[in-house]
């Protein structure tokens, strides 16, 4: 039998205010984040972003038989050699960033399926991502094909981003929501509308942050056994995606769940230790490792016999550092919110600073609000950030130069902002009506910088480097024409808007206030009133078999109801001495949802029988309503997990 707090999770998780469903909200995300993707998509030329031209001979080599390819020093000292045709891609590729000209200084591709053979720096990637979004160059190998493939890549992006956004829909965290619209940035976006493997990683990091998170700080009863089967399949996918995608994925997934284990609850890890499920997904990730270490060491990926004019190969080390930190680091810094093309396209300086504005809107309280070892966590998710991109940095620098981003770092890095969102004491910090302030605001000015985002690099194609704001002219035009990539951006970011109402109208359906009066049971509310004795016993509490009434002894036992010798009796407590309220960091409104039937189900079926709630998720005591008119009686508030909230004096 299913206890009381598989019955509220169930009740919570299945609907949100007027009958909104999760499928829907699901649906909105999706569809929202795919837009906002396919603004890019449409938009850009072909390399119209970091790697593209390597990132698509590689694609339309998988997926037409050339998975692996004999290990050469065929670009920048790696790669390898692909059979691709001459109608692929278009002549004089590079000329938009070293150049900074508009797209119309490339020349157009011929019209001829004929093969050449064709370098790419992403030989020797794991094919997982370019089988998946590759197709479409097969079918047309043209510049038609890799809008195909993009919007592809932005569809599988979107639903990774889409399920993040659902779990904080369903947990009723509206701050969740703000978090995943600060770390989904423009150059995500970006990533997500290209032929790059980096967008995939990117999502992938981000949902497995949030469905950690989500199963490593629930409190016993929270997540309905559904949910959390869910999650943990979802955990195992999004883990074992990294591990494939590209090379630094194992060191991510290893960093993402020590992070998580770190600002967990020991229960509910323990837990999942217990659970069947969690060991099948285990063992099924060890396997995805062992194929993703196989087949790094079969293509030589980390392999490089060394860039050619190779700049930094002699730079002395001093110089290094002083270039490290004057130019390298605000690059990174810049490129996390948008720095696009090959680097030269900038955001006006103001832009990034509104980024971080609400990265600090979000993280400077939390730091100050949570426990400290919380705070360390997360201060330790950023500093090790940056400091793996400076190790990585230094140790290519001799071999291939300055080769290092800020993306490669965002799959670990957005856990500062999910970690610190994931803590309930920042939702505490701001209140019912900061969060209902925050969240929208949140995502109001998210969606209007990533328009403008679009807008400035959308513009820079047509006309160049500097030359113009006018997105519907210029020498260039995107394949579909000037307007709807922008149509599209527009309509992802007011769907995006949407959402954030919706998940803040959630959470607001259950205030502090009515949280209390939700978890308590009153005379007042039918809908948890006692139901007729079972079995015979008494009902509203009167005494069985002529026990005296009004807590008088009986035979010899201690008056008020105090335990013989000491010994509570089935964990009551002495009445008149305590009474309730939830826990400081109890469980989120939307897992009361429903606590009504599930409490009077439980009461009704079993209080007066002496039945428990044991086979609960959690177990615990049985719920028992008091009506507020005894006051000298104590009571037990039901928790999503059936049983008991912990007891506070209060003056009577």
């Amino acid at each position: 039998m299913a206890g009381s707090g598989e019955a509220v999770a169930a009740a919570s998780e299945a609907a949100g205010p007027g009958g909104i469903r999760g499928r829907w909200v699901l649906l909105v995300a999706v569809v929202s984040f795919f837009l906002m993707g396919a603004g890019w998509a449409t938009a850009l030329p072909v390399n119209g972003t970091y790697d593209e031209s390597q990132h698509l001979v590689r694609a339309y080599a998988v997926v037409s038989g050339q998975v692996y390819a004999t290990p050469t020093a065929a670009i920048r000292g790696g790669g390898a050699w692909f059979d691709v045709p001459r109608s692929l891609l278009p002549g004089n590729i590079d000329c938009t960033f070293k150049e900074r000209a508009p797209a119309s200084c490339q020349t157009p591709a011929p019209d001829d399926r004929a093969t050449e053979q064709v370098a790419s720096a992403a030989g020797r990637y794991n094919p997982v991502y370019y089988a998946a979004v590759g197709l479409p160059l097969l079918i047309s190998p043209d510049f038609a094909g890799v809008v195909g493939a993009r919007l592809v890549s932005a569809f599988g992006a979107a639903v990774m981003l889409g399920a993040a956004v659902l779990i904080a829909f369903r947990r009723r965290r509206p701050l969740l929501l703000a978090g995943l619209v600060v770390v989904s940035t423009p150059m995500a976006m970006n990533l997500n509308g290209a032929i790059n493997p980096n967008g995939w990683e990117i999502a992938a990091g981000v949902l497995l942050w949030t469905t950690l998170l989500t199963l490593f700080r629930a409190r016993p009863g929270e997540l309905s056994e559904r949910f959390t089967r869910w999650l943990v399949v979802v955990a195992g996918v999004t883990g074992s995606l990294l591990l494939v995608l590209r090379a630094l994925g194992p060191v991510f997934l290893v960093l993402i769940v020590a992070a998580c284990l770190l600002l967990a609850r020991r229960a509910a890890v323990m837990t999942l230790v217990r659970r069947h499920d969690v060991w099948w997904v285990l063992g099924a990730g060890a396997l995805v490792g062992l194929y993703a270490i196989g087949w790094m060491l079969l293509s030589g990926l980390s392999d490089s016999e060394g860039a050619e004019g190779n700049a930094a190969a002699s730079i002395p080390w001093s110089d290094a550092l002083r270039q490290l930190s004057l130019s390298r680091i605000s690059f990174w810094v810049s490129q996390i919110v948008g720095q696009f093309s090959y680097g030269e396209t900038t955001l006006p300086t103001w832009t990034t600073i509104a980024w971080y504005l609400m990265v600090g809107a979000l993280v400077g309280p939390a730091l100050a609000v949570v426990k400290r070892r919380h705070a360390l966590v997360l201060l330790a998710v950023l500093a090790t950030s940056f400091v793996a991109l400076i190790a990585l940095e230094l140790a290519y620098l001799r071999n291939i130069g300055w080769s290092q981003h800020g993306r490669y770092l965002m799959p670990f890095g957005a856990g500062l902002v999910l970690g610190a969102v994931s803590l309930r004491r920042l939702d505490r910090a701001f209140g019912t009506t900061g969060t209902g302030r925050i969240v929208p605001g949140v995502a109001v000015v998210g969606g209007a910088l990533h328009l403008w985002a679009l807008l400035l690099v959308q513009t820079r194609f047509q006309f160049g480097q500097g030359n113009g704001l006018n997105p519907l002219r210029g020498s260039w035009k995107p394949p579909l024409g000037s307007f709807a990539p922008l149509l599209a951006e527009l309509l992802g970011v007011l769907a995006l808007v949407l959402l954030a109402f919706l998940v803040v109208r959630r959470a607001a359906d259950l205030t502090p206030g009515a949280a209390v009066a939700g978890a308590l049971p009153t005379a007042a509310d039918p809908a948890v009133s006692p139901g007729p004795p079972a079995n015979g016993a008494p009902a509203n509490g009167a005494p069985a078999n002529g026990a005296p009434a009004n807590g008088a002894p009986a035979n010899g036992a201690p008056a008020n109801g105090a335990p013989a010798n000491g010994a509570p009796a089935n964990g009551a407590h002495t009445p008149g001495s305590l009474t309730h309220t939830p826990p400081i960091d109890g469980p989120p409104a939307g897992d009361r949802a429903g606590a009504a039937a599930a409490v009077g189900a439980s009461t009704a079926g079993g209080t007066g029988s002496g039945s428990s709630t044991a086979d609960a998720p959690g177990g615990g005591s049985p719920a028992i309503p008091v009506p507020p008119s005894q006051p000298g009686r104590s009571a037990q508030a039901p928790t999503a997990a059936g049983g008991a909230l912990p007891n506070r004096a209060v003056a009577p």
